[in-house]
C-alpha cells in the first residue's frame, strides 16, 4: 500500500518539479550566454520559484513519512524519495529568506559573467590574461596581468561575505553547524571522512610536491633571470597557480594551432561509442562580450537536451577543457531514459567530475595525440616522458590547490567575521602551494575565485574526481582492456561500453559509493591516485 501511494505521490511531484527545473536551467543558460540584466532577473525568478516549491513543509513531511515506512521495499522508489528529501531539506525556509539568498547569489554571478578586467587601459578577457601569463617575459607586464585577474575581488568580496553570513543563518535555522556542513551532508559526503582523506593526501604529497615544484621553480628562475626565492605569483602561468607552468616546454599548443578542436573531439567520442555531435550542435562555444568566460555542462531537461559552454581557442588548454566538458556531457546523455526522471542524473558530482577528468588527462597521452588528434610526433618518446612529468606535476598541484580552496572555504563558513581572511588565504597558498605572497598586498584575492560565490562548497569534488578518475582508469585497463595497452583509447569502444554499463547506466539509482564500488571493485580510496602520481616517478 505504501509503495502504491508513494508511486502516485512521486508522479505528482515530478509533474510540478520537472518544468520548474527546466525553467531554471534554461534561464541560467540564457544568463550565462547573454549576460543581460533581463536574463539575470529571469534566472533569479526561476530559481526562486523552484526553491519555494521545494520549501513545502507538508510535502517534505510526507517524503519523510514514506521513507520511515517499513512497507517501502522497492529500492528505486526509496532512492527517489531520498533524493527529493535532500532537495527539500535545505529549502525549509521562509519565502523571504529564499528570495534574498537567490537574488544575492545571482547578483554576484552576474558580476562575474559581465566583468572584464582592465590591462594597460583596455578591457581584457580571461583568455587574454592567460595569454600574457603564458608568453610574456617582461616581469612588470606579467605582474600587471596577474593583478588584473584579481580586479573583480574588491567588487564582490563584501557582498560575498554578507551572503556567507546569510547562508550560515539559514543553515543554522535548519539545525546544521553552518552552511558548509549542511552542503556536505546533503551531498552525501561525510565531513570527517573527507577531512581524513584530504589530510592523508596532504601528508603523502608534501615531499613529492616540494621536490617537483623546486625543479619547476629552478627552470622558471632561469627563464626570468632571477633567483627561485624571488619568484612571485605572476611568474606562474595561471592566476591561481592551479595549472602547471612551463607549457611551452611541451609545445603541445603548436599541434592545435589552426586545428578544428570540435572535429577532433567529435571523432574521438564517436570512436569510443559515445557520440556527442548533437551536444556540440546545441552548445555555445566561443568568446563574446557579456558571456560567462568559464566552461560548464548542463542537462536542461534530463531528456536529451545536454549542452556545454566554452570559450574555445585553438590550443592544448582548450582542447583539454573541451574533452572535460564533453566527458560531463556523455555521462548526462547516456543515462538511460528508462530510469525515473528523478534518478536520471549522475550518481554524484564527484562521479561526473571523474569522467571529465579522465578525459582531459588524455591531452598528455602521446598515443591519444597521435591516434585521436592525428598529430605526427617526431620526438614521440621524449615528448611522452615530458608529458607524463607534466601530468604528474599537474596532479600534485591539483591536490594542493584543492586543499587551499577546501580549507579556506571551510574556515570562511566557520567564521566569516574573522578579520584576517586576506592573510589566511595567502597563509594557505604559501603553506600548500609554496608560492610566496606579494609584498604589501592588501586585497581580498580569494574573492576572485568564482566558485566561492557561484558554486559554494563544491571545490572538494575536483580532488575527489581525480581520485575516482584514477580508480576508473585502473579498472578500465584491468577489465575492459584485459591488460592490453590503452593506446590513447582512440577508437576503443570498450571504453565507452565500460562507462555506459558500469557508471552511466545506474544514474542516481544508488548511492555514489555503491556505484563506484560496483564499477571499480572498491569504494573511494586515494591509494590508486597516490600510487599513480606519488609513488611512481616515471611512466610505465
Amino acid at each position: 500500500m505504501a509503495e502504491e501511494r508513494s508511486r502516485k505521490f512521486l508522479a505528482e511531484v515530478e509533474s510540478e518539479l520537472k518544468p520548474l527545473e527546466i525553467a531554471v536551467n534554461l534561464a541560467h543558460w540564457e544568463a550565462s550566454t547573454a549576460g543581460t540584466l533581463e536574463a539575470q532577473e529571469k534566472a533569479s525568478d526561476a530559481e526562486t520559484r523552484l526553491r519555494l516549491f521545494l520549501a513545502s513543509k507538508s510535502r517534505y513531511q510526507k517524503i519523510e513519512e514514506f521513507l520511515g515506512s517499513r512497507e517501502l521495499r522497492d529500492p528505486l522508489l526509496r532512492r527517489q524519495l531520498e533524493l527529493l528529501a535532500l532537495e527539500h531539506r535545505p529549502n525549509q525556509l521562509p519565502a523571504e529568506v529564499i528570495d534574498d539568498l537567490v537574488r544575492r547569489g545571482n547578483e554576484i554571478q552576474a558580476e562575474f559573467y559581465t566583468f572584464r578586467a582592465q590591462l594597460e587601459g583596455l578591457p581584457v578577457t580571461n583568455n587574454e590574461i592567460l595569454d600574457v601569463l603564458r608568453s610574456e617575459r617582461d616581469e612588470a607586464r606579467r605582474k600587471a596581468a596577474w593583478e588584473a585577474s584579481k580586479q573583480i575581488a574588491p567588487r564582490v568580496a563584501a557582498r560575498l561575505l554578507e551572503l556567507v553570513r546569510r547562508r550560515n543563518e539559514a543553515a543554522r535555522s535548519l539545525g546544521y553547524r553552518d552552511y558548509y556542513a549542511m552542503r556536505l551532508k546533503l551531498a552525501e559526503i561525510d565531513e570527517d571522512d573527507l577531512m581524513k582523506v584530504f589530510a592523508e593526501i596532504r601528508r603523502r604529497t608534501d615531499e613529492p610536491f616540494q621536490v617537483a615544484k623546486s625543479e619547476v621553480d629552478a627552470r622558471l628562475a632561469a627563464r626570468y633571470g632571477t633567483q627561485a626565492r624571488s619568484l612571485r605569483p605572476w611568474h606562474y602561468e595561471d592566476p591561481f597557480f592551479q595549472e602547471p607552468p612551463l607549457v611551452e616546454e611541451l609545445r603541445l599548443d603548436v599541434h592545435f594551432k589552426g586545428r578544428d578542436l570540435l572535429a577532433v573531439a567529435d571523432e574521438f567520442y564517436n570512436g569510443i561509442g559515445l557520440p556527442i555531435r548533437d551536444v556540440l550542435d546545441r552548445s555555445d562555444l566561443y568568446e563574446r562580450p557579456g558571456k560567462d568566460q568559464h566552461a560548464y555542462c548542463t542537462n536542461i531537461d534530463r531528456a536529451g537536451d545536454v549542452r556545454i559552454l566554452c570559450n574555445l581557442k585553438d590550443d592544448d588548454r582548450w582542447m583539454g577543457i573541451l574533452l572535460h566538458e564533453l566527458g560531463h556531457a556523455t555521462y548526462e546523455k547516456f543515462i538511460p531514459d528508462a530510469l525515473p526522471w528523478v534518478l536520471r542524473q549522475p550518481a554524484h558530482i564527484a562521479m561526473t567530475e571523474a569522467i571529465a577528468m579522465f578525459m582531459d588527462r588524455l591531452v598528455y597521452d602521446v598515443d591519444w595525440l597521435e591516434g585521436a588528434a592525428g598529430i605526427n610526433l617526431d620526438d614521440r618518446a621524449a615528448l611522452g616522458e615530458r608529458a607524463w612529468r607534466s601530468l604528474r606535476f599537474e596532479m600534485l598541484l591539483t591536490a594542493r590547490w584543492v586543499l587551499v580552496m577546501t580549507h579556506f572555504e571551510r574556515t570562511l563558513y566557520a567564521d566569516p567575521e574573522r578579520g584576517d581572511l586576506d592573510s589566511l588565504w595567502w597563509d594557505l597558498v604559501e603553506d600548500l602551494q609554496l608560492v610566496p605572497r606579494p609584498e604589501n598586498r592588501d586585497s581580498p584575492d580569494w574573492a576572485a575565485k568564482i566558485h566561492l560565490s557561484v558554486t559554494p562548497v563544491y571545490y572538494h569534488n575536483y580532488l575527489l574526481g581525480e581520485l575516482i578518475a584514477s580508480q576508473l582508469g585502473a579498472a578500465i585497463r584491468r577489465e575492459a582492456l584485459a591488460g592490453a595497452a590503452a593506446r590513447g583509447f582512440a577508437g576503443c569502444d570498450a571504453l565507452g561500453a565500460f562507462l555506459r554499463d558500469r557508471v552511466f547506466r545506474p544514474g542516481a539509482s544508488r548511492h555514489w559509493q555503491t556505484v563506484l564500488e560496483s564499477a571499480t571493485g572498491s569504494k573511494l580510496t586515494p591509494e590508486v591516485f597516490l600510487d599513480e602520481f606519488v609513488n611512481r616517478s616515471s611512466p610505465i
